[in-house]
Parts: structure tokens; C-alpha cells; sequence
């Protein structure tokens, strides 16, 4: 009988010792804490207030890019159809830009701001794999419609697995353009998305006089394509 007791509290002990082991184990996968979005970009030439842009993207990307755009005085912002968008997506690698290039060289816009938002389950920082949650990444990609150069570029993501939402998608795209028009530097940074999105609107640049902005309009099927 003293045999039995003196080894049965450390058998017990071993046992919480793995059922806490697992246990840890297991929320490994659940990070806590604010992670704020990794962001990378840089232009090397900005658009003017005055001169024309054609945005290409999905809708949940481009009615955040607007009003950004719109916030930072600029006046003539045109937003290509859903429909085209999405058939030049599903077509051979690189038919986005090209068609967003012609769309925009006949709708008479200066420059072509391509935006997408990307969906994966895996390839955080922090979370191997995401479950029911995905990893995140808005691109930016600014076209200058007079010779094809990309002038402008950026992207935003957020380190762990996250819900596909309005929220994420604003939150991004406003990082996105942030970084890409030099509001804020490259890198993670403990800077909220909602100031992002306001960063910069108060005092445009010297060649962008201030104004009353119009809403804008949307390149329609019949347009000229």
C-alpha cells in the first residue's frame, strides 16, 4: 500500500503535465494581441488633382479606393465595370493590365490605378494554416496610360489569418494607398488603418488645387472599350 502512494502523485502530475502540454499546443494557432498590417511601396510619380484616373478592381476594393482618392482632392476618378473587370481576371496572366491600358487610353485617363485583393489559406507570418479564416493581401498597382510604366505600387496584409469582411477590406486598401503615396513608410507599424485612411488629406500637394470634387461615374459596358 505505501508503495502504491508514493508513485501514484507523480504519475497524476505527469498526466496534467500532458494534458497541459497539449493544451498549449493547440491555442498555438489562435494568436491574441492588435497585429497590425505589413505593408511595402513606394512611386516614383503621383497623379495631379487635376488629371484623370481609371480604377480597376474588384467592388469591395474600389468604393474604398474612391473615397480615398476623392478625401485627397482628387477630381476625376472613373471606376471600371464589374463585369469587364471580372472577364479579364479569369483570362491569361497579364490581360488586366493590358485591357485596363486600352479602357483607360480610350476613356482619356492619365493613369490606371489596377487594385485586387487576394484570398489564400495559407502564407501568414504567424498562422501556418488559416481553417475557417484567410490570409489577406491588397495590391496596388499604378499604370501611367501615356507609355505602360508602372509608376506607383503597394501592398498591405495582415500578419495572422483573418475573416473576409468590409472592414479587412477597407483597412487594407487604405494602408495600400497610404504606403504607395508616402503617408506612412513600408514595414509593421503600430499605426491604425483608420488613420490611413485619412492620412494626408488635409493639405494637398502644391500642384493639386483644393476644390469641390464631383462624384464619380462608372465606365459602363457600352463604353467604348
Amino acid at each position: 500500500m505505501n508503495r502504491e502512494t508514493t508513485h501514484t502523485p507523480p504519475i497524476r502530475l505527469w498526466l496534467l503535465f500532458i494534458i497541459l502540454l497539449l493544451h498549449g499546443c493547440s491555442s498555438k494557432g489562435t494568436p491574441t494581441g492588435v497585429h497590425f498590417p505589413v505593408t511595402s511601396g513606394s512611386h516614383r510619380l503621383l497623379p495631379a488633382a487635376e488629371q484623370s484616373i481609371l480604377l480597376w478592381g474588384a467592388p469591395d476594393v474600389t468604393h474604398v479606393a474612391v473615397e480615398w482618392l476623392r478625401s485627397h482632392h482628387y477630381t476625376h476618378v472613373v471606376v471600371a465595370d464589374e463585369n469587364r473587370v471580372r472577364e479579364a481576371k479569369d483570362a491569361p496572366p497579364g490581360s488586366d493590365r493590358k485591357a485596363a491600358l486600352t479602357l483607360g487610353e480610350n476613356m482619356h485617363a492619365e493613369f490606371v490605378l489596377l487594385l485586387d485583393r487576394e484570398t489564400n489559406k495559407e502564407g501568414t507570418l504567424i498562422e501556418p494554416h488559416c481553417g475557417a479564416r484567410f490570409f489577406v493581401e491588397v495590391t496596388l498597382r499604378g499604370l501611367s496610360v501615356n507609355n505602360g510604366e508602372t509608376v506607383l505600387q503597394a501592398r498591405a496584409h495582415y500578419p495572422q489569418c483573418v475573416e473576409l469582411s468590409g472592414r479587412i477590406a477597407r483597412s487594407l486598401t487604405c494602408q495600400t494607398f497610404a504606403t504607395a503615396w508616402g503617408f506612412r513608410p513600408s514595414g509593421q507599424l503600430d499605426l491604425p488603418s483608420h488613420l490611413m485612411c485619412t492620412a494626408g488629406q488635409t493639405a494637398p500637394m502644391a500642384n493639386r488645387p483644393a476644390g469641390e470634387i464631383p462624384n464619380e461615374r462608372r465606365a459602363l459596358p457600352g463604353d467604348t472599350p
